[in-house]
C-alpha cells in the first residue's frame, strides 16, 4: 500500500514538473529558432570551442544582460556535445548575419537551464578570457 502511494505521489510530481517546466523550456528554445550547424573548421568555432565543455564553461565569460533576441538572421554553430555526461551542457555559438554580434548559448545541466554569454569580441576569442580555477 505504501509503495503504491509513493508511486502515485511520484507520478503526480512528474506531471506537475512537466506542466510547469514545459512552457519555460519551450519559450527558451523558441528564442533560438535557427538551425544548429556543425562547422568545426569555421574560424570562430575554432576560436571559441576552447571556452566550453560538457561540464560548463572553461573560461569566465560575461552573462548577456539584457538577454538578446537570437532569432534574427545569423548562424548557430555547435561548439560541443554532452557525450556521456547525463546532465552535461551543450554550447552553441550565435553569430549574427554581419558577424558583429557573437554569443555563446549554454543549454543543459540539471533541469535544462539556458544561459547566454556575451556579447563576445570576435578578435579576442576565448584565449584572452580569464581561465576558471580548477576545483580541488
Amino acid at each position: 500500500m505504501l509503495t503504491r502511494t509513493l508511486q502515485q505521489l511520484a507520478s503526480g510530481l512528474s506531471m506537475i514538473a512537466l506542466t510547469t517546466l514545459g512552457p519555460i523550456a519551450l519559450s527558451a528554445s523558441a528564442q533560438t529558432s535557427l538551425p544548429l550547424e556543425v562547422a568545426d573548421q569555421h574560424p570562430l568555432v575554432k576560436a571559441f570551442k576552447p571556452c566550453v565543455s560538457a561540464v560548463g564553461l572553461e573560461r569566465d565569460l560575461p552573462l548577456a544582460n539584457p538577454v538578446p533576441d537570437l532569432s534574427g538572421p545569423g548562424h548557430l554553430y555547435q561548439l560541443n556535445d554532452v557525450g556521456r555526461i547525463r546532465d552535461g551542457y551543450r554550447h552553441s555559438l550565435y553569430v549574427s548575419e554581419n558577424g558583429k554580434q557573437i554569443y555563446i548559448v549554454q543549454i543543459g545541466g540539471f533541469a535544462g537551464t539556458k544561459k547566454i554569454f556575451g556579447p563576445l569580441n570576435p578578435k579576442l576569442h576565448c584565449h584572452s578570457s580569464v581561465k576558471k580555477p580548477k576545483k580541488t
